[in-house]
């Protein structure tokens, strides 16, 4: 939190940004929520401090696309585009497999690796802003 409360940059990429629910009031509950999709996640992301942020991160599509046995074998609890839009994000997510970066504010999220470069200057861009 301490970069959020200071606006210092702060990038993450692929399934990272599900890293920010961490920061909810209660994230063991609003997992379990989710998980069980009981209706109840977005009234616990109350007071949420990303809320109303616009963010991305690997598309419910990839995830489809690598579930199940011909892919790794398994599938998700829960979709981490759902998750961060329950919590409040605005999430924008573009085709599959295709670069994709979006900056909010201090935050820099990345759909999955083919958005890397971008990201990379993007986030090196910003982070040489705040010298």
């Amino acid at each position: 939190m301490s970069f959020h409360d200071t606006a210092r940059p702060t990038g993450i990429i692929c399934h990272g940004p599900i890293v920010l629910l961490s920061a909810l009031p209660d994230p063991q509950a609003f997992v379990a929520s989710m998980i069980a999709n009981d209706g109840k996640a977005n009234s616990l992301a109350a007071g949420w401090p990303y809320a109303g942020y616009r963010a991305t991160i690997f598309s419910t599509g990839e995830e489809q696309a690598l579930e199940g046995p011909a892919g790794l074998g398994g599938n998700v609890q829960f979709y981490p585009v759902n998750a961060l839009a329950e919590a409040g994000a605005h999430v924008d997510t573009v085709a599959n497999w295709r670069s994709n970066v979006i900056v909010d504010r201090e935050l820099i999220t990345a759909q999955q690796p083919m958005s890397a470069p971008q990201f990379g200057d993007v986030f090196v861009a910003r982070l040489n802003e705040k010298k």
